[in-house]
């Protein structure tokens, strides 16, 4: 994936500097050469202090002249009433259309979004990444940062903050939805808790819940991160670890944009055909907008999914955000139900029981837990924790998710599947009793869905089976 973006120069990095430099006597040059302008002293200002300055504060300069930029100002500075600042403005803004209009440009309307296919080989490049921990993040990162029109700084702080939603009385099968909560990010300046709902797809090799449940049950079988123990424990420190993030190490620290970009870039880097486009970590945003506005949901709906009716008077800042249903008809559009999803709900593999013993083998001791838990919420004997309550209960039912889907990424992957590497996945799916669920996942998906799967799904299905046998 190569990013276009125009050149930097000095005069920008000089209208930063300018802008929020924090020393003494800072609102004039720090320099008593009245036989200088004031431009002139702020230049020599520059030229003596920007080389000696670390990396980090000039990179914390240059975000502050991008935010300005953006329509974020410092009111203290006066930017706009100083005209040398328009002019070092004004060459910025030719730099970037020179930029735009270079014969490297990518002309296509395609260039911030990604198709269905490109979406689809992503996914594909993440899930057969070597490194599991890095593919099952960007997996994840990727199809929920899409469905929920997550931001860089969204995806930076996700936390597992989760709660199960069971109260869509859609036909002919009721959705059930899994909100994530997050107070951060830079359209959230009052840090109130906002929600973001994920429905599972229409497609099983798209569905964000899939990969999202196979992220979850990969940190804390493979990872060995204490949630389940630390609730359980009924220590808060449980709410300090990020969903994404590169190692298990940096679990609990906000992860940077450095980051999460490296790793969909190492991702994107393996796939056959490449990936050209003019974003990066907005990639996911951008594709979802563009998504929900093509399948005709109002602009008012849009506003909602995205987090823009924030700035519409109190009821898009205080009363929609607080509710992951506000934007429904986005929700049921980017699980590929289309704007019929009331009544037009066909969800075959949802349709099909999961042995409760499969579960508990993913999630040990998460059931007991959840209802520990949930009584000593109830009976007050402890310091309650409603949200730990939800965050169990929600990783219950993403283990369930985790096995209804699991016959297409045996079928999509095959051995080089990552979860047939725990004993209990492998030892399930070695069973009779597997078989006979892989077979009534894939007819009820044929009867509900009206594309229907490949022909060869069950000799597919046949052959894992044996090879699995085989690694017993």
């Amino acid at each position: 994936m190569r990013r276009g973006r125009a050149p930097a120069d000095n005069s920008d990095v000089l209208a930063m500097f300018r802008l929020v430099y924090s020393g003494e006597g800072a609102t004039q040059p720090l320099v008593d050469d009245f036989s200088l302008t004031k431009d002139q002293k702020w230049q020599l200002l520059f030229d003596r202090n920007w080389r000696n300055l670390a990396p980090s504060s000039q990179t914390k300069w240059l975000v502050y002249l991008r935010k300005w930029k953006a329509g974020i100002p410092d009111d203290e500075a006066k930017f706009p009433n100083q005209p040398y600042i328009a002019g070092v403005t004004s060459r910025a803004k030719a730099a970037t259309a020179e930029a735009r209009q270079c014969e490297e440009a990518d002309p296509s309307c395609s260039a911030s979004t990604l198709s269905n296919e490109e979406y689809a080989s992503l996914l594909d490049a993440a899930m057969r990444f070597p490194d599991k921990q890095v593919g099952l993040c960007v997996a994840a990162m990727v199809s929920c940062g899409l469905a929920a029109g997550f931001r860089s700084d969204d995806l930076q702080d996700t936390r597992y903050f989760m709660e199960l939603i069971c109260s869509v009385p859609a036909e002919p099968l009721p959705m059930q939805m899994l909100a994530l909560a997050n107070n951060a990010g830079k359209a959230n300046q009052d840090a109130q808790m906002t929600y973001a709902a994920l429905a599972n797809h229409r497609q099983p090799h798209l569905d964000c819940l899939a990969y999202l449940s196979q992220l979850v049950l990969h940190q804390t079988n493979v990872s060995k991160l204490p949630l389940l123990a630390l609730i359980y424990q009924n220590n808060m420190s449980w709410r300090s670890y990020r969903m994404f993030f590169r190692d298990p190490s940096m679990a609990t620290s906000k992860q940077t944009y450095y980051d999460l970009s490296t790793m969909l870039l190492k991702v994107t880097s393996t796939m056959p055909d490449g990936l050209v486009k003019t974003k990066v970590m907005h990639l996911m945003r951008c594709s979802g907008t563009v998504s929900v506005a093509a399948a005709a949901c109002s602009m008012d709906v849009l506003r909602v999914w995205g987090r823009w009716a924030r700035s519409e008077g109190v009821v898009g800042k205080s009363y929609l955000p607080k509710s992951p249903l506000s934007a429904l008809p986005a929700t049921g559009v980017l699980a590929g139900f289309g704007t019929d999803f009331m009544t037009n709900h066909v969800f075959g593999r949802g349709t099909v029981a999961v042995p409760v013993a499969w579960i508990d083998a993913l999630a040990p001791h998460a059931r007991v837990i959840f209802q520990a838990v949930r009584l000593r919420n109830r009976m007050r004997t402890g310091k309650a924790d409603f949200s730990g309550q939800h965050c169990v209960e929600s990783i219950l039912y993403l283990a369930e998710t985790f096995w209804q889907s699991s016959p297409f990424m045996l079928q999509r992957y095959g051995l080089s599947w990552w979860a047939l590497q725990l004993p209990a996945v492998r030892f399930i799916v070695d069973s009779s009793s597997s078989r006979q669920f892989e077979q009534q996942v894939i007819n009820a998906e044929l009867e509900c869905n009206a594309r229907p799967l490949s022909p060869q799904m069950t000799e597919a299905f046949d052959k894992i089976s044996k090879q699995v046998c085989s690694l017993s």
